[in-house]
C-alpha cells in the first residue's frame, strides 16, 4: 500500500507539472522573442519526456510487482492442493490406524492451508488494486504522450500568436508616435542626411551662380572703364586733340574761315525768322 501511495503522489505531482510549467512558460513568453519561446517549449518537452519516461518505469515496476504477486498466488495455490492431498491422506491413515500422529499432522496441515488461503485472498485483492492503478496510470501516460506530441503544434501556434501580437502592437505604437525602433531611427537618419545633402548641393549651386554673375558684372564694368580710359588717353595724347567719332571732327577748322561772329549770328537769325514766316 505504501508503494501505491507513493506512486500515486508521484503521478499527481508529475501531471501537475503540465499546468505549472505551462503557466510559468506563458509568463516568460509574454515578453520573449521567437527564439526564447521555442527554447522554452523545447525545455518543457524535454522535462515532460523525462517525466513520461519515469512514469513508464514506475508503471513497469508496478506491473512487475503485480506479476510477482500473481506468481505467488499460483505457488500458494499449488501448495494448497498438496496440503489438501496430505490432509486427505492423514484422514485415511487415521481411519486405518487411529494414531495421534496422523491427527496432529492433519491439524498442522489444515492450519497451514488456512493461512495460505488467507494469503491468497490478500494477494488477489492487491493484484486487483494494482491492476486498476495500472490502468489509470496507462491512461495518464497516454494523455501525457498526447500533450508532448501536441507541443510541436502548440509551439508553432504560440510563436505565431505572440510574435504577431507583439509586432502589431509595435506597429501601432510607431504609427501613433509612441515608439520608434532602431531600424526606423536609422532610416530617419538616412532621410535627414539625404535632405541635408540636397540642401548643401542646392546652396553650392546657388553660390556658384551668384559668384559667376558677380564676376560677369565686374568684368563688364572693368572692360567699360578700360575702354573709356583708353579713349581718354588717346585723346589726351593726340597732337590733333580730336576724339574719334566726334561729329565735329570733320568740319573745317576755324583757322581757315574768317567771319564776323555777330554777322554770322544775325544771318542765322534772319534765316530762321524768314523761314518761320
Amino acid at each position: 500500500m505504501g508503494f501505491l501511495d507513493s506512486l500515486g503522489r508521484f503521478f499527481s505531482s508529475a501531471f501537475g507539472l503540465a499546468e505549472g510549467k505551462t503557466q510559468r512558460m506563458a509568463d516568460k513568453m509574454v515578453t520573449s522573442n521567437a527564439d526564447a519561446i521555442r527554447s522554452q517549449f523545447r525545455k518543457t518537452k524535454e522535462d515532460w519526456s523525462k517525466d513520461y519516461q519515469e512514469m513508464r518505469e514506475a508503471v513497469a515496476e508496478l506491473i512487475r510487482i503485480r506479476e510477482m504477486k500473481a506468481e505467488e498466488v499460483k505457488k500458494i495455490s499449488r501448495e494448497s492442493e498438496e496440503l489438501q492431498q496430505k490432509m486427505a491422506g492423514a484422514i485415511e491413515l487415521y481411519k486405518k490406524n487411529p494414531d495421534e500422529r496422523y491427527k496432529a499432522a492433519y491439524t498442522q496441515l489444515a492450519d497451514k492451508s488456512e493461512k495460505n488461503e488467507q494469503r491468497v485472498k490478500e494477494l488477489e485483492a492487491e493484484i486487483i488494486e494494482q491492476q486498476q492503478a495500472i490502468e489509470r496510470y496507462k491512461v495518464r501516460l497516454l494523455e501525457l504522450q498526447t500533450q508532448i506530441d501536441s507541443l510541436n503544434k502548440e509551439e508553432a501556434e504560440t510563436v505565431a500568436d505572440i510574435i504577431s501580437s507583439q509586432k502589431i502592437k509595435e506597429l501601432n505604437d510607431r504609427l501613433s508616435g509612441l515608439s520608434v525602433d532602431s531600424s526606423s531611427k536609422n532610416l530617419e537618419a538616412i532621410r535627414n542626411a539625404r535632405q541635408k545633402s540636397k540642401a548643401v548641393a542646392k546652396l553650392s549651386t546657388e553660390l556658384t551662380g551668384a559668384e559667376k554673375t558677380d564676376l560677369d558684372k565686374e568684368l563688364s564694368l572693368a572692360g567699360s572703364r578700360s575702354k573709356h580710359l583708353s579713349a581718354f588717353d588717346d585723346a589726351v595724347s593726340s597732337k590733333k586733340a580730336t576724339i574719334k567719332n566726334d561729329p565735329f571732327a570733320e568740319l573745317p577748322s576755324s583757322s581757315n574761315i574768317s567771319y564776323n561772329k555777330k554777322d554770322t549770328v544775325d544771318i542765322e537769325l534772319s534765316k530762321l525768322t524768314s523761314g518761320n514766316k
